[in-house]
């Protein structure tokens, strides 16, 4: 177990240096550590499921599976930024391995036709371009839309009949400056020595600038709903998103998702005649599917999030 000794003394160090949730990098890079889920311990293996809570998260799965059928249901998960760009991370982090057996891989090996870890997608796509922001913890404008062409081609392969996927000539760049949710937390001693690489890209009062990616206004069918009362009744998530394409013959679909989705919805909304976006703490909610009757449901998780999966519930209520 020596090179568990030595994940969990670079681990700590790594912890240890930062006041906060930002871990600086070189090349204007910054990670997310000491959070909530305490991820990198997770990443390396420090940190696992036992046994039992890997048959938890099994029946938790199985029981979900079981009370959506016949409908299917498909989760995506983002990988983490210090997973898909584990070469950038600092303080001998890079040289350490990632653990295979984490909630991720497992879930996804376990699972594999319901449930898709993005990382092999990514480590193929990153070389068109980066696809994290250098100072968030969330994908960029392209990540974004990658994220959606893996969606839409498991779509394809599940049988589900929606249209074909945008292409990329479909759509229009334009330059975009971003500051980023972990770069923001950057301790202010770490301030000088990070900018020393970090202004050599720096776009104004950005920390990078980038290419932003949107659909020809021409070319956009789906339509924004305001939501009914009936909607809003007894939700207390983040805010619900509906789309509708007027007259139109494709599939329903309910999308519960964090942020990691942000970026794929204008996308999505384009392959399903209603599409629902719900923002409920991870959860699967009982009522909204019940409500909608979606010809599928997709799920879109962080990573990080699936520490806790051993004490979620196969389906939510939206209601306290």
């Amino acid at each position: 177990m020596i090179w568990r000794g030595k994940a969990a003394r670079r681990v700590a160090a790594a912890k240890a240096r930062q006041p906060g949730k930002a871990l600086a990098a070189p090349g204007g890079w910054v990670f997310l550590v000491n959070d909530t889920n305490d991820f990198l311990s997770w990443q390396f293996g420090l940190t696992r499921w036992t046994r039992r809570e890997r048959d938890q998260v099994e029946g938790i799965l199985k029981a979900r599976l079981e009370a959506l059928s016949p409908t299917p249901y498909l989760m995506f998960i983002t990988p983490e930024k210090s997973v898909a760009y584990q070469e950038y991370l600092p303080m001998g982090l890079a040289d350490l391995t990632s653990e295979p057996g984490r909630p991720a891989p497992w879930m996804a090996a376990r699972f594999p036709r319901q449930i898709h870890h993005l990382q092999p997608w990514f480590e193929r796509m990153k070389r068109l371009g980066f696809l994290y922001f250098r100072g968030d913890t969330h994908v960029n404008w392209l990540g974004g839309y990658l994220v959606y062409r893996y969606v839409i081609e498991t779509l394809e392969r599940a049988g589900v009949d929606t249209r074909p996927a945008i292409t990329s000539s479909e759509l229009l760049p334009a330059r975009a400056g971003f500051e980023g949710d972990v770069f923001v937390q950057l301790d202010e001693r770490q301030r000088p020595e990070f900018d020393i690489d970090a202004d050599y890209a720096r776009w104004r009062a950005m920390l990078e600038i980038t290419i932003k990616y949107d659909m020809d206004a021409a070319l956009v069918r789906a339509k924004r709903l305001p939501l009914t009362p009936d909607e809003q009744d007894g939700f207390h998530g983040r805010e619900m998103l509906i789309y509708e394409i007027p007259d139109s013959p494709l599939p329903r679909a309910v999308i519960f998702r964090d942020s990691t989705a942000t970026d794929s919805i204008p996308f999505l909304a384009e392959h399903f005649s209603r599409s629902v976006y719900v923002w409920h703490e991870g959860d699967v909610l009982a009522d909204i599917i019940r409500r909608e009757q979606p010809d599928i449901v997709l799920h879109f998780v962080a990573e990080r999030f699936l520490a806790t999966y051993p004490t979620t519930l196969p389906l939510n209520f939206a209601a306290p």
